[in-house]
């Protein structure tokens, strides 16, 4: 359940709209002890039922037995009151029901402890004393170079038994400024525990909430009234059940029902509040920029991409976003000097240089994980982790995030970004606009993998393995980012090191070499491998055999997905690979006995083509995967599971060759 407390909290987008300052590159100080106090008056204090009657079935380690979450969103308040009560029923609820984490942001923020109670045996105990709160800088994302000054509150009680209630209560106070006293919540009305007691409340000025909606729960559950100058949202609830989340379904759908709460009544409205964060007076520098990139190239595309990889190359992904820096883009003259800068920082100004150039250019908001179905969620500025760049050009919208390093193409053939759904922040735009482009109905693989297989020396003779990797599009791109960090170097070390462990003994009898058309973002890597001794023997010691595994074939679905679903499968959405691998078989393939074979999966999800040719000395396996939508309905997601595991079973394959009969030689294909 505790991993739950994060999900309450709302996600604070980094943007505002206050004036650019220079930014405060040192975080907030986080506290040095825990403040106890009253809990604040708005809160209406519920008693704890700690008698068994109407208790649900136990679903875990431990009982929720209350769960109290009280919100004040009106002027000059700002407060999100939480309340649990917990027991463990056995050992292994002990550690969940004695610890509270949570997160605040301490450039805005502050928390307050209202109690800390035990109940043991019908008695109830004040804990404080015998309970540690920490205090801690835990930063989440630091592999993303992404560093925000967020603090986690670390609460540990001693002495827990099983049986005891530990009753838990606080108070995060102050919101951020960026939203200018505007507010937007959401609450959870079932979890992935049972609750036996939920009280949800949320209190709200006068004509203040311009949205309102539950998704996933029926609207009469939750109770809506006026009070004076205020409007109030209730629900309580006994015996609230447990929510299976479902395994393998689209990281978009919320699976848990919930009350929704905004002040921003459509996209539109949120629109208006994010323009200002991105319109800056342009410096002097941008405007000298772009006259190097004018001179450099003749015509506006040319230059327009120039200034695209300065930023994306140049500029290094780096987001310190302590304080006003978590809402307010760097000013552009600032991220020139510093050479660094997070997606609003590089937006700002990469679109400035679009204009500039000539371009029509704007910010626009995107979501990295709920893009596909944006649509689906509330008008916030939480929905919204990202920020890129629209340019219109010839009457078409072409999306560019200006934080993808070592993108290749012309703006005619680059990959445009595409998260779904954005919304362009340009003053005229009501609407969410969906970034989709068409795709060509018999597109080529973008990634395409040739391996020829000598292994016409027999048993005692080492293999040679000549691969050849072409790589275009989004995968052209992923490589060479690939190669750019790890170093030729390193990717070779990594790839040998794979070889090893599925060969044996390997090295390369060249070194790999890399061909790179980035104007094309076409990228070709060749290697020739010797391995040593890849054969096993039979258990009889009468066959040797040589096994591999169409290696560039990934997974596009979880394959632990539920079988039994109501909610959609997500299908990891485009990929196209084709994979070849050519035996060059022994006795010029003469003895050898191989069938030509055709296998074909067609479903709802994906496309799969399996084919085996035996031509001379050759023996041919190609491997083409295409994937179709994104998502497949519940009805269609047991097909898909079941051909997806077919599939990724044919991948394997084996050549079994007898020591000394050539007449028995076939292949074992098949896992």
């Amino acid at each position: 359940m505790r991993f739950t407390l994060a999900l309450i909290l709302i996600v604070q987008l980094s943007f505002t709209a206050l004036a650019q300052p220079a930014l405060d590159r040192t975080p907030a100080p986080i506290p040095t002890e825990a403040n106890f106090g009253p809990a604040p008056d708005f809160v209406e204090y519920i008693d704890l039922d700690l008698s068994d009657d109407g208790q649900l079935d136990v679903y875990g380690a431990t009982r929720y037995l209350l769960v109290d979450e009280q919100h004040d969103a009106r002027s000059g308040q700002k407060a999100y009151y939480r309340r649990s009560a917990v027991q463990p029923v056995n050992a292994s609820g002990i550690a969940e029901a004695a610890t509270l984490e949570t997160r605040f942001n301490p450039a805005f923020q502050s928390i307050v402890f209202h109690h800390i109670y035990l109940v043991r045996d019908g008695a109830v105990v004040d804990r404080r004393e015998r309970s540690t709160i920490e205090f801690a800088r835990l930063e989440t994302d630091t592999a993303s170079q992404i560093f925000n000054g967020e603090a986690t509150a670390i609460l540990r009680v001693d002495d827990v038994r099983v049986g005891d209630v530990v009753d838990i209560a606080y108070t995060i106070e102050g919101a951020n400024p960026a939203y200018d006293g505007r507010s937007f919540r959401e609450f959870y009305l079932n979890y992935s525990v049972t609750v036996e007691d939920l009280n949800i409340r949320s209190i709200w000025d006068r004509d203040q909430v311009r949205f309102w909606d539950t998704n996933g729960a029926e609207a009469d559950e939750i109770e809506y009234v006026r009070r004076g100058a205020t409007e109030e949202f209730t629900m309580r609830s006994q015996n609230r059940i447990a929510v299976d989340g479902e395994r393998g379904a689209p990281v978009w759908i919320n699976q848990y029902p919930t009350l929704r709460v905004s002040s921003f009544a459509d996209w539109g409205d949120l629109a208006d509040w994010g323009r200002p964060l991105f319109e800056m007076e342009t410096p002097p520098e941008v405007v000298a920029l772009a006259q190097r990139f004018r001179n450099e190239h003749d015509t506006p595309e040319a230059q327009l991409i120039t200034a695209l990889r300065f930023v994306q190359d140049e500029i290094r992904y780096l987001a310190i976003t302590y304080g006003a820096g978590s809402y307010v883009p760097a000013r552009p003259a600032d991220t020139l000097e510093m050479r660094y800068g997070d997606c609003k920082a590089k937006t700002v100004l990469f679109m400035q240089l679009a204009r500039e150039l000539g371009f029509e250019a704007d910010a626009s908001l995107v979501s990295l994980a709920l893009g596909q179905g944006l649509t689906e969620w509330m008008p916030s500025p939480g929905v919204f982790d990202h920020v890129i760049v629209r340019i219109r050009h010839d009457g078409e919208d072409i999306w560019l995030d200006p934080t993808q390093s070592y993108q290749g193409g012309q703006l005619d053939t680059l990959s445009p970004a595409d998260y779904g759904y954005a919304l362009p922040l340009d003053g005229e735009n009501r609407e969410l606009v969906s970034m989709e482009r068409p795709r060509p109905a018999k597109a080529e693989p973008t990634t395409i993998v040739h391996e020829t297989i000598d292994i016409s020396g027999g048993r005692d003779a080492p293999v040679t393995l000549v691969v050849e990797s072409t790589y275009s599009g989004r995968d052209a791109d992923a490589m060479r980012y690939q190669f750019a960090s790890a170093g030729l170097s390193g990717v070779e070390r990594s790839y040998l090191d794979f070889y090893n462990r599925n060969f044996g003994w390997a090295e390369y009898a060249d070194r790999l070499t890399v061909e790179d058309d980035r104007e094309a973002n076409r990228l070709i890597v060749r290697e020739n491998v010797l391995l040593d001794q890849p054969y096993e023997n039979s258990d009889d010691n009468q066959m040797y055999q040589f096994g591999f595994l169409a290696h560039s074939i990934a997974y596009v679905v979880d394959p632990e997905s539920h079988r039994r679903r109501t909610h959609p499968l997500a299908i990891q959405h485009p990929a196209h690979t084709r994979h070849t691998v050519e035996f060059i078989l022994t006795d010029g393939g003469a003895t050898w006995q191989l069938g030509d074979t055709d296998t074909r999966i067609d479903n709802a999800g994906f496309q799969y083509i399996n084919t085996t040719r035996h031509r001379g000395e050759r023996y041919i396996l190609n491997f083409e995967r295409s994937t179709l939508t994104d998502q497949v309905p519940p009805e269609a997601a047991l097909e898909v599971l079941r051909e997806h595991e077919d599939m990724m079973n044919s991948l394997y394959f084996g050549m079994e060759m007898p020591m000394v009969n050539p007449f028995l030689l076939r292949n074992t294909g098949g896992k």
